[in-house]
């Protein structure tokens, strides 16, 4: 087979899936690991793909922002599935930040239904009047300006409270998830309340549905080195074990 060939076959294959190993491209072409590695160098300068440890990913699209009102529809499963995921690593008693949007209701209703003791710090009037509900919870609101089209408080007070505050875990909700780019939002307003929370938190769990993967926004959060990244079941078997061959701590 031809490098041409080999060059259309790699990239139709991300075209499908995200991402390729450099094993998988071995037996498929049956060619040696350097033959693949030099595929994979030349489809990167011509900004066709992105090398990382163990294959390849696609060269990142760009996500789509939609309303909240639309989101808090999209992936519902999924952002149920990854909630309760989430909620093994929060204990009884503990203090928690919850950050705003879609995902944030879905975590919410999760540990509404697992705990009956715990703090919780929130930005979201939605997510603290659902968990109203729960009389053995502790809730603080953040207050601060109200971000209407995001159902949030944002700005300076919503940051001074944060930092008065110290939490054992903060749960954080991007837009995007990209190996290369990190973590990535769309909303400004929101990025200096969700960097407080994970400044004052002893660990930081960011989750995000397996749709965002291999996407990016037009902002950038952090990378995803120093966090948990929880997702869904969904999330292929490649972009997982590449993400693992990479050092993130990656839970579905």
């Amino acid at each position: 087979m031809f490098a041409n060939e080999r060059y259309e076959k790699i990239l139709k294959i991300l075209n499908q899936k995200a991402s390729v190993t450099v094993s998988e491209l071995m037996k498929l072409f049956g060619v040696s690991i350097e033959t693949v590695r030099r595929d994979l160098e030349y489809l990167e300068q011509q900004n066709a793909l992105t090398r990382v440890h163990g294959g390849a990913i696609s060269c990142k699209k760009v996500d789509s922002f939609f309303s909240l009102c639309t989101r808090i529809t999209e992936h519902k499963q999924q952002k149920l599935r990854l909630s309760k995921t989430a909620c093994k690593f929060i204990k009884e008693n503990d203090v928690i930040a919850i950050d705003s949007g879609s995902t944030a209701m879905e975590l919410a209703a999760a540990i509404k239904q697992v705990f009956n003791h715990l703090t919780v710090v929130t930005n979201s009037p939605e997510v603290l009047n659902f968990l109203s509900e729960k009389e053995s919870f502790t809730l603080i609101q953040t207050g601060g300006q109200y971000l209407k089209e995001e159902q949030a408080f944002y700005g300076h007070i919503t940051q001074d409270a944060i930092r008065h505050l110290h939490f054992q875990k903060a749960f954080i909700f991007p837009s995007a998830i990209s190996l290369q780019q990190g973590a990535g939002v769309f909303v400004h307003d929101l990025v200096d309340v969700q960097k407080a929370y994970m400044q004052n938190a002893d660990e930081v769990f960011i989750l995000a549905d397996s749709s965002k993967f291999e996407t990016s926004a037009v902002i950038k959060l952090c990378d995803l080195f120093s966090y948990h990244l929880i997702t869904d079941d969904e999330l292929s078997d490649e972009i997982y074990n590449i993400y693992k061959d990479n050092h993130v701590d990656i839970i579905r």
